[in-house]
């Protein structure tokens, strides 16, 4: 799919009349870059949209899925099932399957169940369950990946590069890379965009990384994503410098989301006014960004 097909179809990607699923994709090529960040910024703005999704961590610290969906987390520890292929025995991580057709969360508006991928080729098809997914819920996905997580290994062996090539595809695919701004990170978005050129590619930019990191110039796309992105092959998006409130800080490591925040406090307390506001005006502006690329309501 060359560039202007995708210019094209890329207004058509968040049409909440499609039945065409979404599979977003919270990609990186290590822990702490901003995977589970960015998947709870698309949560909360589909949640805030009323329009329904199905979140699935992939991730074995399942960070995400504790924050909207501690039922089911809770459940998969109390089966001692692990998002690892050494811990998780004969049930291959599948003890939710049927979870999909049965509990009525599929119907509203949020679903976590847990999914494997693994780097192993023969563990590869592991993978497969969130194939069943996309085909019963017919509707937006976000997908939580963990770090060095298999996920090309998913992509091969079913064909999906090939399948979004085809003028009228069941889903629709769009990577999102978390990037702290390294030459190494950006290289190996670059290559992934190679690899995969018939997805839609975002290359995300975590800004709130540069409390730890504060050469802003490190941010500067090189100059291969730089052509990539002039043309129109991969959009660019940021994820901006984080509230500097200890206790909100607190709060979201602990899995509470943020719209439970604004709405019931935390600890017990109630927010001031000032600081729902700058809760607001900072999911907005994130938003602002991913929508900008055409990829997000």
């Amino acid at each position: 799919m060359g560039s202007t097909q995708k210019e094209e179809h890329s207004d058509r990607l968040t049409d909440e009349n499609s039945n065409i699923p979404m599979l977003h994709l919270c990609n990186g090529f290590l822990g702490g870059v901003g995977k589970s960040t960015l998947a709870r910024l698309f949560c909360e703005r589909f949640i805030k949209l009323d329009r329904s999704f199905t979140l699935v961590d992939a991730d074995p610290n399942y960070n995400v899925a504790r924050a909207y969906d501690r039922e089911t987390v809770a459940l998969w520890q109390h089966k001692d099932v692990k998002s690892s292929v050494s811990s998780i025995g004969s049930r291959f991580g599948r003890s939710l399957a049927d979870k999909v057709d049965t509990d009525p969360k599929v119907e509203s508006n949020l679903l976590s169940e847990q999914i494997i991928f693994s780097k192993d080729v023969k563990f590869s098809y592991l993978g497969d369950r969130l194939l069943d997914i996309i085909y019963s819920v017919k509707r937006d996905l976000i997908v939580s990946l963990p770090a060095n997580d298999g996920i090309d290994l998913w992509l091969d062996s079913n064909n999906i590069n090939g399948l979004m090539e085809n003028g009228s595809p069941p889903f629709k695919v769009v990577n999102w890379w978390c990037s702290f701004g390294s030459g190494t990170s950006q290289q190996m978005f670059v290559d992934f965009v190679t690899k995969y050129p018939n997805l839609y590619h975002v290359c995300v930019f975590n800004l709130g990384i540069t409390s730890a990191v504060p050469n802003w110039d490190r941010f500067d796309p090189l100059p291969t994503l730089d052509k990539l992105s002039q043309d129109g092959k991969v959009k660019i998006a940021n994820i901006l410098p984080w509230l500097a409130d200890p206790a909100i800080l607190e709060a979201v490591d602990l899995g509470t989301p943020l719209y439970e925040i604004v709405k019931n406090g935390y600890h017990q307390k109630q927010l001031n006014p000032i600081v729902k506001l700058k809760i607001d005006k900072w999911l907005e502006a994130n938003w602002q960004s991913f929508r900008n690329t055409g990829y997000l309501p």
